[in-house]
């Protein structure tokens, strides 16, 4: 097969952590008083960025300990967290064949090592968590490092996202980018280079 290698997003791609994701998300709106409406459109952007978003009135102290209090929240409900159809049987594949592979997601370390084992899914090496950029999705870094960490440049690799801020880092990153249509409508994505309906899609279309 061509040296090429994939990088995969985490949540609403590999994994459906939407329930958990919206119960601490609810929760902390609560108890921080933020109006629910102001996070519509935070998914696929890290968890301390979007805080200093919301909460650019605050202190730098408050908005640190919010910042815990959300990793705790998310960490410790893993209630309904499963796999996304096919998620599996590609990643055992891609591994069978020796094509290189990993996940960049904007979850902490801790985060996303709690939800790949309660979806059943190995963390792999060399995965690029939030915990290893200076700058989150949207911006390129964290792709740019996970082709580094793969042993491949950018143009070798494809993003596989369900977010645009994932599409766009992708996409500015240099690599060629499906979305998978789990969370977000194809008008959404439209940076994307070929739309997933299933990640089933993904081999026969990048070894075509």
């Amino acid at each position: 097969m061509s040296h090429i290698g994939f990088l995969f997003d985490l949540d609403g791609t590999l994994v459906n952590s939407k329930p958990a994701v919206e119960r601490a998300w609810i929760q902390l709106a609560d108890e921080a008083q933020i109006p629910l409406e102001k996070m519509v459109g935070l998914h696929g952007i890290p968890a301390e960025q979007s805080l200093r978003k919301l909460l650019e009135d605050r202190s730098e102290d408050e908005i640190k300990s919010w910042v815990d209090r959300i990793e705790y929240l998310e960490s410790s409900d893993t209630d309904g967290i499963a796999a996304i159809p096919g998620a599996k049987n590609l990643l055992q594949e891609l591994s069978k064949q020796n094509i290189p592979w990993t996940i960049v997601t904007s979850c902490t370390l801790p985060l996303a090592v709690s939800r790949v084992t309660a979806a059943g899914i190995e963390m792999p090496d060399h995965s690029v968590t939030f915990n290893d950029v200076k700058l989150g999705k949207p911006h390129p870094e964290p792709f740019i490092l996970g082709a580094q960490r793969i042993g491949l440049n950018p143009n070798q690799c494809w993003v596989i996202e369900d977010a645009p801020a994932g599409v766009k880092s992708g996409k500015s990153a240099g690599c060629t980018v499906a979305a998978v249509l789990t969370s977000h409508l194809k008008e959404q994505l439209s940076e994307a280079d070929h739309f997933l309906n299933h990640l089933d899609e993904l081999i026969p279309l990048a070894f075509n």
